[in-house]
């Protein structure tokens, strides 16, 4: 018997699996989804079985080496999925199993260096020489990353390898266990045998008789740091009772999980559009079968309520649900709002966990301990069984697609696990994409409306600041008139202001006023942003980073000055117009270290600040209700894009972030400044108008075959040679016009063209785009391209539904 292996080898090979034969030793110990230890070339690798055969096409097949014990099981059902994700995005199945796995649980397998002693050492070239000597002056035991130091590791793989071939090295492999595993801790029960009743504990002493009665009437293994801390017991009398045979010493398994703040929930009455809501979801549910429902609702329409009445149906017929969200800011706000209301039947993942957090609750979702998982993209990869609800919140956001292989979108892969498992999926949004409305228009997907906000609320009063006027007035302040005025107001009556400016940093280009120069980064096409709590000037993409200079480095001038404006500076504007308020910032640097997100929300929430100032992860599904402004310093931050999507975010920002204004029994206003007034997306936000903007962009998207009338995929190129790419990218544009012209029928190509981001992290970066109303044709053709030229499809990416053409 054979057995079909997916390792992933971090190339990009056509090759699904691997065929390995299963020696008699495993006979019957390997099934479907088994984590193995397998040869691969000259190495060992970890791979997992996803098929078996009897007569496999290779003539040589080398023999599984060992059946891992993993605590992560790869189920038929998501073998399928993981299938269907390599099929739709044309990513090899080894790296999207890889990717479903948690790489905090995987067993790894790595290599140690040992030096041989050859009779006779042969030629070596410098760069051999070099290696060789480091080697032997580490000592015995070396590993590839410790020699590489964060070098160029594939360079030093090469040498190393050629260092084998001539025999002074040999690597010797070995199982790395995972980072990720139970925490055990030290415990006591009543041994075995032992009875305990009121004559043993009466013939105790002190701590010993009170230890003993305590965990009688406990009646399960209890920790020594329970006994000591919670109960004031002393160890010695636990010690002494394990000396007499009365209680045995266990090891206890502690389950880490995220930190929440309990919520006081009360049962509220739902509106009649939630109702309605409500009782379609669960009718379908009931049903058992498939589903799709795209959820439109204003914000503060009630969407949670209702998510969480539609899992309570879920839960009472015996099924798990699945809740995705967009931001890791979103899921700790969403988490308290669900374990206040389930309990210990939720578990959360995302990367902001520990690794011992993450594991817990992976295994807590595997054991069905917990039944609802939450979290963000890779949480669709939970392993739930019978699920019957998944939720996407803010369906139309960007974060859903992985910017890494697989570049899967989540939303897709959340509703593709919803057909497969017969489950009901919703999708939820005040500001749907344009691809999910236009499938519940055309009937492939079922609408919900929900345009009122609870309790008759009304939708904030939403204000235009021209800041063409404000200019050529003089006025120089980041804030409008209008803007500033509406500020002093709230602080006055005690309400509270957001501030949203989708740019981090200071300032976002440093130019010289004398000569013209500008602060570039090396190793990327963009400006350097200038950090004045750092007084560095660094790259967003890269990491690069240098002190600030005093002058200009071209001209020696001190007319260098930072502009445009990020949150940074929006920062200290803030606190400089208002010395009395009380101002907190909430972007990617200031949320860098763990369980930072929920303390700037919860401060912010009790009332701790009086203004939030924030990047786009403050805009979306954040509830203060004592919010009553908001104010959008630039409108016109992502306006003129070069993407095809630029309108659409500008639209769903602004719309986004206002819906935060005006949640509460106060009503709320919202100031947009802009230098673009009257572009449709800008006047559309204004009237929470969603139906005209749709149907503005829908005629666009038409009118280009854009989706959902056709189908992309961009092919980006990188090298460190400013020409290779491009090169790399005319010989697969030969090759797929070497093919049938049936092939290429209604396919448009353009290109190849540099990017947007014409250099990123010293690549240069050239792009090829790919069109058809036909995905399933377009997908066809790039496979065959791809494997009549398998060296090609290792040295592109090639990104299937781009949601960013940068």
């Amino acid at each position: 018997m054979y057995a079909r292996v997916v390792v992933d080898t971090g190339s990009t090979s056509s090759i699904d699996s691997l065929t390995y034969a299963i020696p008699d030793g495993l006979t019957g110990r390997i099934s479907i989804g088994a984590c193995v230890l397998v040869p691969l070339a000259s190495r060992q690798a970890i791979g997992y079985v996803v098929g078996f055969e009897e007569n496999p096409a290779v003539e040589k097949t080398r023999n599984i080496l060992a059946k891992l014990d993993c605590p992560v099981r790869l189920t038929e059902d998501m073998l399928r999925l993981a299938e269907w994700i390599s099929e739709q995005y044309l990513c090899p199945l080894a790296r999207v199993v890889s990717s479903m796995m948690p790489g905090n649980m995987n067993t790894r397998v790595q290599a140690r260096i040992v030096v041989q002693t050859p009779d006779n050492i042969p030629h070596l070239t410098p760069s051999e020489l070099d290696l060789f000597d480091k080697i032997r002056e580490g000592g015995e035991g070396q590993t590839v990353e410790s020699i590489s130091n964060g070098k160029d590791k594939a360079s030093i793989s090469r040498t190393l390898r050629n260092l084998e071939n001539k025999g002074l090295v040999r690597r010797e492999w070995e199982l790395i266990a995972p980072i990720g595993k139970p925490k055990a801790l030290k415990g006591v029960k009543i041994a075995d045998g032992v009875i305990v009743d009121e004559a043993m504990i009466a013939s105790l002493k002190g701590k010993q008789a009170e230890a003993l009665q305590l965990i009688r009437d406990l009646d399960r293994e209890v920790t020594f740091v329970e006994m000591v801390q919670r109960h004031g017991l002393s160890a010695s009398a636990i010690s002494s009772l394990q000396k007499k045979g009365i209680l045995s010493g266990v090891d206890i398994i502690f389950r880490r999980q995220p930190v929440f703040s309990k919520i006081d929930l009360k049962r509220v009455t739902l509106t009649d559009e939630q109702q309605l809501a409500v009782d379609r979801i669960c009718a379908s549910i009931d049903s058992g079968k498939f589903s799709r429902y795209l959820m439109f609702g204003v914000t503060a329409s009630g969407k949670t309520e209702v998510y969480l009445r539609c899992i309570e149906k879920a839960l009472e017929m015996g099924k798990t649900s699945l809740v995705l969200l967009p931001e890791i800011a979103l899921t700790t706000q969403v988490m308290n709002i669900f374990k206040s209301h389930f309990g210990q039947q939720v578990a959360v993942l995302h990367s902001a966990l520990s690794v011992g957090e993450r594991f817990d609750e992976w295994v807590r979702i595997d054991e069905g301990e917990a039944r609802v998982a939450l979290g963000a993209r890779s949480a669709v990869f939970a392993p739930l069984r019978d699920l019957g609800l998944v939720i996407v919140d803010e369906e139309h956001e960007n974060s859903y697609k992985q910017d890494i292989s697989p570049r899967y979108n989540g939303r897709e892969v959340a509703i593709r696990r919803a057909l497969d498992s017969g489950a009901v999926v919703v999708l939820g949004s005040a500001t749907p994409s344009i691809e999910s409305y236009y499938l519940a228009q055309t009937g492939q997907s079922k609408l919900i409306a929900m345009l009122k906000r609870v309790e008759n609320r009304p939708m904030p009063k939403v204000h235009i600041a021209d800041l063409r006027k404000d200019w050529a007035q003089g006025r120089a302040s980041i804030f409008s008139g209008i803007l500033e005025e509406g500020i002093r107001e709230r602080l006055e009556l005690g309400e509270q202001v957001i501030l949203l400016q989708n740019r981090r940093a200071y300032s976002t280009i440093m130019l010289c006023r004398d000569c013209g120069f500008v602060y570039h980064c090396p190793n990327c096409a963009v400006s350097l942003k200038y950090s004045s709590a750092l007084k560095r000037v660094s790259c967003h993409h890269c990491d690069f980073s240098v002190p600030a200079p005093d002058c200009c480095p071209k001209c020696e001038g001190n007319r260098l000055k930072g502009f445009g404006i990020g949150t940074e500076r929006v920062e200290e504007e803030t606190k400089k117009a208002f010395p009395g308020a009380r101002v907190l910032r909430m972007d990617r640097d200031t949320t860098a270290r763990k369980g930072s997100h929920g303390m700037i929300l919860g401060a912010f929430r009790k009332g701790e600040a009086d203004i939030l100032v924030g990047t786009q992860m403050i805009a979306k599904g954040l509830d203060f209700p004592n919010v009553t402004l908001v104010g959008i310093i630039s409108a016109d931050t992502s306006l003129n894009l070069p993407d095809f999507r630029a309108s659409e975010r500008t639209f769903q920002l602004v719309s986004q972030v206002a819906g935060r204004s005006g949640r509460g029994t106060r009503p709320g206003e919202v100031v947009i400044q802009t230098f673009d007034p009257d572009h449709e997306a800008i006047v559309n936000a204004v009237e929470h108008d969603y139906p005209a903007f749709y149907k503005n962009e829908l005629e666009d998207r038409r009118e280009l075959g854009y989706p959902p009338f056709g189908a992309l995929v961009n092919i980006v190129s990188r090298d460190k040679d400013e020409n290779a790419g491009c090169e790399r990218l005319d010989a697969l544009l030969k090759q797929i016009k070497s093919g049938r012209m049936s092939q290429r029928k209604g396919i448009d190509i353009k290109g190849p063209q540099p990017a947007v981001l014409s250099k990123l992290r010293g690549e240069y970066r050239w792009h090829l785009v790919l069109r058809s109303a036909n995905r399933d044709a377009l997908l066809e053709l790039l496979r065959w391209a791809f494997e009549a030229a398998p060296n090609l499809r290792r040295q592109v990416t090639v990104d299937v539904d781009p949601v960013s053409m940068l």
